[in-house]
């Protein structure tokens, strides 16, 4: 059995309390680019930004995305400053953004120029 970060694929670091539907819909948005995403439990406190960061710093792609307990949204890559998310959105994001930010780390994996 591999443990987080081990399998390729776009790390989800989540709060306890992150909503279900916004992870739904970043989730569907990698998943739409062909690229796998996996969800992981973080510690409460941290920004989506930091969580991202950390995210990325974990995932074999160095591509990851953190959701905070109120649903705000980064992505990061692990080779940029923490403080430099590649893309965010706020906790009030529609679900189609949701979904695009989901696209959008899967477009950073992949080379491919973003939405």
């Amino acid at each position: 059995m591999t443990g987080p970060g081990e399998r390729p694929a776009v790390l989800v670091h989540r709060q306890r309390g992150a909503p279900p539907e916004v992870l739904r819909e970043v989730c569907a948005g990698v998943e739409e680019e062909g690229v796998p995403a996996e969800v992981v439990d973080a510690p409460d406190g941290p920004t989506a930004t930091a969580l991202a960061h950390a995210a990325a710093q974990a995932s074999r792609l160095e591509v990851g995305l953190g959701v905070d307990a109120a649903g705000a949204i980064a992505v990061h890559h692990g080779k940029l400053p923490g403080d430099r998310p590649v893309a965010s959105g706020d906790a009030d994001a529609t679900p189609s953004d949701r979904r695009r930010i989901g696209r959008t780390a899967a477009r950073v994996v992949k080379n491919l120029p973003l939405d």
